[in-house]
């Protein structure tokens, strides 16, 4: 079974809106880097009804919090599925002006790159210090692979926002013309 077929099958027949996000959405982008899971950003008053339809393809809950739901699979080789919670604010936004893109022959949604950089942005500050390393690496790549300018004013307001001051230097040791004019920007 292709998960994220059936998920969207599924998703689109009960009205849940999602978008992908984590290591898929960095695919979309053009950073063919591995994942193991599916991470899915989905709306918090939505939480039953999803919990609802994963549960019913075989997953099981395997960490329970008030803004990600994490899904093991009961059997078989089944990816983990982890919902991010939003509010649906904040989904109207990530989902107003979406990254249309393909994982497994499957149409998906993606955050447009700046509501990307930002959740992972958001990820460095706040995750988990197992992540630290692959978050990092994914805001490098995509900014190199897709040409960001991060002296624009637009991903100048992202940093200021999600990003603390070690990052803000790693990223320019890591990126130095991603600063400058010579950047081309998206």
């Amino acid at each position: 079974m292709k998960i994220l077929a059936t998920i969207a099958e599924r998703a689109a027949a009960e009205g849940l809106p999602f978008l992908v996000i984590g290591g898929n959405a960095v695919i979309v982008y053009g950073y063919g880097r591995k994942t193991m899971d599916l991470d899915l950003l989905v709306r918090e008053d939505d939480r039953r009804a999803w919990d609802t339809l994963i549960t019913s393809l075989g997953y099981k809950p395997h960490q329970i919090a008030r803004v990600f739901h994490m899904y093991n699979p009961i059997g078989g080789a089944l990816p983990p599925v982890d919902l991010m919670l939003v509010d649906s604010g904040t989904f109207s936004k990530l989902s107003a002006a979406p990254h249309s893109g393909v994982l497994e022959n499957q149409p998906v949604l993606v955050p447009s790159l700046p509501h990307l950089l930002a959740l992972k942005l958001h990820a460095l500050r706040h995750g988990h210090p197992d992540r630290q390393i692959r978050d990092f690496g994914d805001v490098v790549e995509l900014v190199r692979l897709n040409k960001v300018n991060l002296a624009s004013a637009e991903y100048q307001e992202i940093l200021n926002r999600y990003a603390d001051d070690t990052t803000r230097r790693k990223l320019a040791e890591a990126l130095p013309g991603s600063f400058g004019p010579e950047s081309s920007g998206v």
